[in-house]
């Protein structure tokens, strides 16, 4: 099979700039065949998509990519880290040649010598970022000082969100073994910028026409006339609220990732407001970013505990389908018989025997029929059975 390239994104929405990119990574990989692995209903910002997985594949289709698939939700929702990890796991099963990711910088040698630098140094990198963790820094934070201080000026400026998001997708390569070649294509921020566009959108600006492909475009406008987008995690903030106040100090403490000094502060705070804006105002701090706090927040929601995200880690993931066309098809029909493809969620269910999957899945389902209780109208459960694959 000719070359195959592989892009991860959230695609929320799809951007002039995403066009952009799969274009340029296109000419510079020269492959026929492409992959888009998407987050689905919720991604790592903590927030819900604003339209569902399902529409986002269309979106990647018409775009041009010939399969897509879902990166379930453990990862979507997880730190760079493990989101990368369980990208590049998914991406190895379907036998991608290219990894293909936006940057800041646009120097793929830069990020590679990064990469093998921090492998080198691996012990003591994890030490000292864990060292201004507990100083009060922010993770984010913590690697671009470490990173400065172990490997000096040459690398100051490259901890910019998606050079950090690159440099673990090359981490991720190398310790899979994965045969893949990365590339990066340096961000044109003149094609468009994902938040600033939800912003628009959520203010009910008349100018995103201008921003977005026109396909997209149209199947944004399609889901707001409906009432099925979703514009940020404050529309499940009664959800978040009745579960808080229902929760235990135990029940707090098998949530993933809330910081040691937080546990009394969440029950306190959610207490004392039901406004979830000022509930993240309160939790806010130097060393707990707001993304990682809205991340805690769906956490809470879809019911993901510390042994679900342990699992994520030790499990090598389905590819689970969400579109296709004829070149996707024969994507699938190369792949290894090892490999759990899902084009049928039943199907699957009643073939798996392998308990960590049918746990990914679980979390996967109920996190689109939580992510619809936010729909104006036609809000059903049971999504991921009813909705067929998406084809062009």
């Amino acid at each position: 099979m000719s070359n195959k390239l592989c892009i991860i994104s959230e695609y929320n929405p799809f951007h002039l700039g995403h066009l952009y990119h799969l274009e340029q990574s296109i000419s510079k990989s020269k492959s026929d065949f492409k992959i888009a692995i998407v987050s689905g209903n919720f991604v790592q910002r903590g927030e819900p998509s604003i339209i569902n997985k399902w529409e986002k594949a269309k979106c990647a289709l018409l775009a041009g990519f010939d399969l897509v698939v879902e990166l379930p939700v453990l990862y979507a929702i997880s730190s760079a880290e493990n989101f990368a990890n369980g990208a590049i796991k998914i991406a190895k099963m379907l036998s991608a040649d290219y990894l293909s990711f936006g940057s800041e910088s646009g120097d793929i040698e830069k990020l590679e010598e990064l990469t093998t630098l921090v492998n080198e140094n691996n012990e003591i990198y994890i030490k000292k970022v864990k060292q201004k963790i507990s100083e009060g820094f922010s993770y984010p934070k913590s690697q671009e000082l470490v990173i400065d201080e172990l490997f000096g000026a040459d690398f100051k400026n490259i901890c910019s969100p998606n050079n950090i998001l690159g440099f673990e997708y090359l981490k991720s390569i190398k310790a899979l073994s994965a045969n893949i070649t990365p590339i990066t294509i340096k961000r044109d921020l003149s094609k468009s910028s994902s938040s600033n566009i939800r912003t628009l959108i959520r203010n009910n600006e008349n100018n995103i026409n201008s921003l977005l492909p026109v396909f997209s475009y149209e199947i944004l406008q399609e889901n707001i006339k409906k009432g099925t987008a979703v514009y940020s995690l404050k529309s499940f903030e009664k959800e978040l609220f009745y579960i808080l106040r229902h929760m235990t100090d135990n029940d707090l403490k098998n949530v993933p990732d809330i910081p040691d000094n937080m546990f009394s502060n969440i029950k306190k705070a959610s207490s004392g407001t039901n406004k979830l804006e000022n509930l993240i105002t309160i939790l806010k701090n130097k060393s707990v970013t707001q993304a990682r706090i809205q991340r805690i927040l769906l956490y809470i929601l879809l019911g993901i505990s510390k042994s679900d995200i342990k699992l994520s880690k030790n499990t090598m993931p389905y590819i689970r389908v969400l579109g296709m066309n004829e070149n996707g098809k024969k994507i699938l029909s190369s792949l290894s018989s090892n490999a759990n493809v899902i084009t049928s969620v039943k199907s699957f269910e009643n073939s798996c025997t392998d308990s960590n999957l049918l746990r990914m899945l679980e979390i996967d389902k109920f996190a689109t029929d939580v992510y619809t209780l936010a729909y104006q109208s036609d809000s059903k459960a049971n999504l991921d059975y009813t909705t067929r694959l998406i084809t062009i």
